[in-house]
C-alpha cells in the first residue's frame, strides 16, 4: 500500500516542483525582455547561481537574482532613460552597465 501511494503522489510532487521552476524562469525571461528591448536569445542559470541572459540584439546581462532584475528596472529609468542596456554585470560591490545610448556607469551597491 505504501508503494502504491508513493507511486501515485511522487509524480505529482515532481510536477509541482518543476512548474514553479518554470514559472520562475518565465518571470526572469519576461523581466529581461523589457530590459533587452528585443527577444531573449538565451537564458541560463549557472552552477554559481548567476543568471546569464543574451538578447537577440547582442545585449547581455549577468545578474545574481530577481531582486537585481527589479533594481535594473530602476537603473534603466534613472540612468538610461528607459532605453535599456547593451550590457549589465553585477559585481561584488557595484553594478557595471552600458546603456543602449552607449553611456557607461559603475554604481555602488
Amino acid at each position: 500500500m505504501k508503494n502504491l501511494l508513493l507511486v501515485t503522489f511522487l509524480p505529482l510532487v515532481i510536477a509541482g516542483c518543476s512548474k514553479s521552476v518554470d514559472e520562475r524562469a518565465d518571470e526572469f525571461v519576461e523581466a529581461s525582455f523589457t530590459l533587452c528591448g528585443s527577444k531573449v536569445q538565451s537564458y541560463a542559470q549557472g552552477d554559481d547561481g548567476k543568471i546569464r541572459i543574451v538578447c537577440e540584439n547582442n545585449s547581455y546581462f549577468s545578474v545574481k537574482d530577481q531582486d537585481t532584475l527589479a533594481y535594473m528596472h530602476e537603473l534603466n529609468g534613472a540612468y538610461c532613460r528607459g532605453q535599456g542596456f547593451s550590457a549589465f554585470h553585477e559585481r561584488s560591490r557595484y553594478f557595471t552597465f552600458i546603456c543602449n545610448g552607449q553611456k557607461s556607469f559603475n554604481i555602488p551597491k
